[in-house]
């Protein structure tokens, strides 16, 4: 969401139009994806299909199942992006799969980040695994997030009720890069520690094959530094 839409539904609240300042310096930069209508190109943003890797990659397996691709993120698609993003290159994601859901969300490895900053030298690569989903094409958006949840504050100056209103409102997105975590069944700060930001928050899409925790919400996180040097090699994540 835009910074001046999110103050002009808080302005047009009486509950929440006294609280305006507080909730402006909640406010984080976030990225909004929504799918476009288009099919994307090799290159394009996208979610699903066949991931662009340079020549030798080795698609990532473990102990007892595969790495599906997850999506890509081409950051020369972004204009004006939060500066702790890179301005070029392309972040491919992938996420453990296996048959008997053996593998844990909450593991270590269960979602892996490749960035590669040389565009022209990747070519598409046909996922080694059968899957039936068409891939998505990505618009991105910048804009501003705010909790959505209560449990990711603790002095909140309103009652929480009133995020309901604001999701109403369409305050939140469903899929979004930065901000701050959004979940539908935990009762917790999903956010593995100070340490620690939001990388990208994913809903459950059945045209994806995509279902996080009976349908709820994959929240991928990273420690700033290593985000700001464009290191994606330990990732955190989480569900729900």
């Amino acid at each position: 969401m835009k910074i001046e839409k999110l103050r002009e539904l808080v302005l047009s609240d009486e509950e929440l139009r006294p609280h305006l300042e507080y909730i402006e310096g909640l406010a984080r930069p976030s990225v909004v994806l929504d799918f476009a209508d288009a099919a994307p190109g090799d290159h394009d943003s996208r979610f699903g299909g066949s991931p662009v890797v340079p020549a030798g990659f080795t698609w990532p397996e473990h102990e007892v199942g595969e790495y599906r691709f997850l999506g890509q993120i081409n950051f020369g698609e972004l204009d004006n992006g939060p500066s702790i993003l890179p301005e070029s290159g392309i972040l491919s994601l992938f996420y453990a799969f296996d048959e008997e859901g053996e593998v844990f969300w909450g593991d270590d490895g269960y979602v892996l980040g490749f960035y590669w900053p040389n565009v022209d030298e990747l070519t598409a690569t046909a996922c080694p695994h059968q899957m039936s989903a068409q891939p998505k094409k990505l618009k991105m958006t910048v804009g501003v997030d705010i909790p959505s949840s209560a449990e990711l504050r603790n002095d909140w100056p309103f009652e929480t009720d009133m995020l309901y209103w604001l999701a109403e409102q369409g305050c939140f997105a469903d899929d979004y890069m930065l901000g701050y975590p959004s979940f539908h069944s935990l009762a917790y700060d999903p956010t593995p520690g100070p340490a620690w930001i939001s990388l990208i928050t994913l809903k459950s899409h059945d045209e994806l094959e995509w279902c996080w925790h009976d349908g709820d919400k994959l929240m991928v996180f990273i420690e700033p530094e290593r985000l700001k040097a464009k290191d994606f090699g330990a990732l955190k994540s989480d569900a729900g």
